[in-house]
């Protein structure tokens, strides 16, 4: 046995030990299917399908899940499931409205999180406007992502133009700030707290236009196998319930995922985003109209896109009106 699979046996043993019975369905392993998961971001509000994975989750469904692309940026993560790279996709909702005003299958599924402010333009400790930003260094992820354009946006609303250094990663962009090669970044609320502790830097929130983080597939997946994509949901959203519920479970997971090696500053960040999880994770985008006024510059048919073009509430429906998500939760109280 390998590392990453005596690991997931270790993780996956606690969680079911901690999560009510009644949750699992057992399944005979010669009905395992592999479903793969991309995030374009490596934080812990798209944490979900990974530690889904680790905990178990999906296993007990028939579900192997694989994370084969993490933190690959929103675009790509959007583009992968249009190429049938992966079948899931935890990334923001800007990529997804723009691979479909392309003409692309992709549709969203359910959004984790309420908006919240998750990221931030993080700068050096002597900038303290961003008005100070005219001409500086600002690392981004990707030229075109959710976070990245939300952060350009902020910046240019503060009266700065910037040049923009897309570096893929959250850590790269945390390296390069620490190293001077930058001179702000657009950095998740994970590495906020270690970067005002250990530097200095100062925080603005950024302006995500309140559209969440969403959880996609395509509709052909659904309409070819709709029983898999609810048994993905069922999984996501069971693990939305132990993210919510069982913190002795899930922080050291998260401490690997988001590698945090102090506990409390694990269990702090832990904390803030328990309240942000969705019991009900329906899609719903409250920014729908100012996504729109975004996009239509590129894309004209984006003046008339409408939460049913983007989106399928259909399964979190579904999980809601059979009692699932109730049942989940009834044992909480007991």
């Amino acid at each position: 046995m390998n590392r990453r699979k005596f690991l997931h046996s270790l993780a996956g043993a606690a969680a079911t030990s901690a999560i009510p019975h009644f949750a699992w369905a057992k399944v005979p392993a010669t009905t395992v299917q592999n479903v793969r998961v991309a995030t374009g971001l490596l934080a812990m509000w798209q944490s979900t399908a990974w530690l889904g994975a680790e905990a178990g989750v999906f296993a007990k469904r028939g579900i192997d899940l694989t994370l084969p692309a993490i933190a690959v940026g929103g675009p790509e993560a959007a583009a992968g499931l249009v190429r049938g790279d992966w079948e899931f996709a935890h990334t923001g909702t800007v990529p997804v409205a723009e691979e479909v005003l392309k003409g692309h299958d992709v549709v969203i599924l359910a959004t984790p999180t309420s908006d919240f402010p998750k990221s931030f333009v993080m700068t050096r400790k002597e900038i303290t406007e961003l008005a100070q930003l005219a001409g500086k260094k600002v690392g981004v992820l990707t030229d075109t992502g959710q976070t990245s354009t939300a952060a350009r946006i902020t910046i240019e609303k503060a009266g700065a133009t910037a040049t923009y250094l897309p570096l893929v990663k959250f850590d790269r962009i945390y390296a390069a700030l620490t190293d001077g090669e930058i001179d702000a970044g657009a950095l998740p609320i994970d590495l906020r707290f270690s970067g005002q502790a250990l530097h200095g830097w100062n925080a603005f929130p950024i302006d995500a236009f309140d559209v969440p983080s969403i959880f996609a597939t395509t509709r052909k997946l659904i309409a070819s196998n709709r029983q898999l994509v609810m048994n993905v949901m069922q999984g996501f959203v069971e693990t939305i319930h132990l993210f919510k519920t069982q913190p002795d479970v899930v922080v050291p997971l998260l401490q690997r995922y988001v590698k945090i090696d102090d506990r409390k500053a694990a269990e702090d960040l832990y904390a803030y985003h328990v309240p942000v999880f969705q019991r009900i994770p329906r899609p719903s985008f409250a920014g729908m109209q100012t996504l729109r006024e975004f996009l239509a510059a590129r894309y004209p048919a984006a003046a008339s896109l409408s939460e049913s073009d983007v989106a399928d509430p259909s399964f979190i429906d579904e999980l809601e009106r059979n009692g699932f998500i109730d049942r989940l939760y009834a044992a909480d109280v007991r």
